[in-house]
């Protein structure tokens, strides 16, 4: 297997839905499966200043 992870952002507006399923489809026609979607906090700059809350998504794909 090999995977992909990428980030997906936390805030959605309407056509941010739209995109986002625009890259589902483009790394779907690449060959990969959405595998899971998860939360991480990524620390501010530096390490310093507040801390964000983005999500990322798994895609899988079989070795060939």
């Amino acid at each position: 297997m090999r995977y992909v992870i990428e980030p997906i952002g936390a805030q959605f507006a309407a056509k941010d839905i739209e995109k986002l399923g625009a890259r589902f489809t483009e790394r779907a026609s690449e060959g990969y499966k959405l595998h899971s979607v998860f939360q991480v906090s990524q620390p501010g700059c530096l390490g310093m200043g507040q801390p964000t809350t983005t999500y990322l998504a798994v895609y899988e794909s079989a070795d060939t």
